[in-house]
């Protein structure tokens, strides 16, 4: 952005100070000029700007170039264009804060969503979009302590992630949960299989399962271009499972559950929150696959028998398991 000074006087400021050093009242200074009061006090309450023409009469009137009034006008003009004061005290442009919000935020889909107002007030906006992201400033970068997921690829998450990931605690916050009891999720999660294989209809009574773990879970659909599959964070020191339900497919949802529930018994949490997206198997971290064989032997204790993978075995192997046959 392009400097601007740290002070730009008005016309009329420096009108004022002419007509106060030659002890001339407003009224004097219209007769010297031929133009109404009106005009003259629009001009010192910077209302009115001055015209080629007034800067000519000025300069008659006051011995001060007319290029200098002009220059005055212009720049005090530039200035006010490109400025404007807001919530905080911060000067910056409207245009500026506009590009920030989007910078932190995929402004257009929490409207949509209803997570942020809509509306043309920036002042609303702002302030909306702070309070989610648990910011003071939109200068300030939202911190979410995130834990090593990947082994070669720098562990960034996107602003469409950062947004839900910011309303997922947002909703946990208004949970009521019992103390945390990493024995109590475990056993829960190992349960979680035989617990959903009568299918979806079943998840809602997971929550009240969690929350007497002392864990909150969220599920909501994910941003546009998110690419989330879930998540565990925490929340006022409360562990929280967020998920997704993308892709449309119960087994994936039931697996991504579970991987969520092996980060918090593995303790992977203590090291930051973790985002689980797009990688690919050559990107997994070591707690990533621990994660996911923790699942894996909630799923089938012992382990998925070896044998062909035909209609009828995944049918016997799901009925020995007690656990949907797409599991």
């Amino acid at each position: 952005m392009t400097d601007m000074p740290a002070e730009v006087f008005s016309p009329g400021e420096y009108l004022r100070d002419e007509l106060l050093e030659r002890g001339w009242a407003a009224t004097e200074f219209a007769e010297i000029i031929g133009r109404p009061l009106q005009a003259v006090s629009e001009i010192l309450n910077d209302k009115k700007e001055i015209t080629t023409e007034t800067a000519v009469l000025f300069e008659q009137a006051l011995g001060v170039s007319a290029g200098t009034w002009l220059s005055l006008q212009s720049r005090y003009r530039l200035f006010v264009l490109r400025t404007s004061t807001h919530e905080g005290g911060t000067v910056v442009t409207p245009v500026a804060r506009r590009a920030q919000l989007r910078s932190l935020v995929p402004l257009a889909e929490l409207r949509k969503r209803g997570w942020v107002t809509k509306t043309d007030d920036l002042n609303v906006v702002e302030r909306e979009v702070r309070t989610l992201l648990k910011i003071e400033s939109l200068n300030d970068q939202p911190h979410f302590a995130m834990a090593a997921k990947r082994t070669n690829v720098p562990d960034q998450i996107t602003i469409e992630q950062r947004a839900w990931l910011a309303y997922i605690q947002r909703i946990a916050e208004t949970r009521k949960l019992a103390s945390y009891d990493q024995t109590l999720l475990s056993a829960l999660a190992a349960s979680v299989p035989r617990r959903l294989q009568e299918g979806p209809e079943q998840v809602a009574d997971l929550r009240d399962a969690f929350a007497k773990c002392g864990v909150a879970l969220v599920v909501v659909e994910g941003l546009k271009g998110g690419t989330l599959d879930g998540a565990v964070t925490s929340v006022n020191g409360c562990p929280v499972i967020g998920l997704t339900a993308r892709g449309d497919r119960f087994d994936s949802f039931i697996h991504t559950l579970l991987h969520e529930c092996g980060h918090l018994v593995l303790n992977h949490l203590d090291a930051g929150s973790i985002v689980d997206d797009d990688v690919t198997l050559d990107d997994v971290a070591p707690t990533e696959a621990a994660a996911n064989e923790t699942a894996d032997e909630w799923l089938f204790p012992g382990g998925f028998p070896n044998v062909e993978a035909t209609l009828r075995n995944v049918i016997d192997i799901a009925e020995r398991f007690g656990v949907l046959p797409a599991s």
